[in-house]
């Protein structure tokens, strides 16, 4: 029997992170052996820990690109769990099919979209092949309604690759960032957001 792929997406401050950190407890709880990866790339909370906005986190293995996993995978494993997905090259899904096909279930977790609404490669690869979708949403860091699906970057740089958090980056709903696009807000934006 091959493994199931469940694909975690949404804006910042969603519950990305929360959502895989809660299915690898369960999975913790019954005994299984997993796997947690996360990129070098991203070193907010440290190098070997995923950590969500709210505090809870779980150690992980670090790595540079998706290869790098794989010696790590050579044995026998019942689910491995990537985050910010986003960030790894599109051979993860050549990975991840092969982890399926082993009967390992794969559970990832990512920005679907830049803060530009452009779609992340490898996010979008991994959503055509997912058993199970999970789209988040956030509350918008504007009108306060829980409808946000998008992010929006509040500090300077046009860069659609730039790891961060509140110092960088808001939820949004689609009328609230449309109404920020005609603005030109971006730096000039102060306010905080709190939640995962």
């Amino acid at each position: 029997m091959s493994g199931k792929l469940t694909v975690i997406v949404g804006p910042m401050y969603s519950g990305k992170t929360t959502e895989l950190l809660s299915f690898l407890e369960i999975y913790k709880l019954g005994r299984k052996k997993t796997l947690l990866f996360k990129p070098a790339l991203d070193v907010r909370y440290g190098v070997d820990v995923v950590r969500t906005h709210s505090g809870l986190e779980a150690q992980a293995v670090s790595v540079e690109c998706s290869k790098d996993m794989l010696p790590h995978l050579r044995e026998k494993v019942d689910a491995v769990f990537i985050d910010e997905v986003q960030f790894f090259d599109k051979d993860l899904v050549r990975i991840v099919r092969k982890l399926l096909d082993e009967n390992v279930n794969v559970f990832c977790a990512g920005l679907d979209m830049t803060f530009k609404q452009n779609p992340f490669e490898t996010t979008m690869l991994l959503l055509a092949l997912a058993d199970e979708v999970i789209k988040k949403k956030a509350v918008c860091h504007l009108c306060g309604e829980h409808n946000a699906t998008l992010s929006y970057k509040i500090s300077d740089g046009d860069a659609e690759i730039d790891v961060g958090g509140k110092e960088k980056y808001i939820a949004v709903c689609r009328d609230c960032y449309n109404s920020l696009v005609v603005k030109g807000l971006g730096t000039s934006f102060s306010g905080s957001n709190e939640g995962d």
